[in-house]
């Protein structure tokens, strides 16, 4: 149980991180796929 506590604050203060990770990569797959649609269009 307190392994999960050290985790759960360990999450908690890099949240923002995680957060900012996950809305770089959408936005790579997104121009990504725009890309792939135009060459193949």
């Amino acid at each position: 149980m307190a392994e999960r506590g050290v985790l759960e604050r360990w999450l908690d203060k890099h949240n923002h991180k995680m957060e900012l990770l996950r809305t770089l990569t959408s936005a790579i797959a997104a121009v990504a796929s725009m890309v792939v649609l135009l060459i193949v269009w």
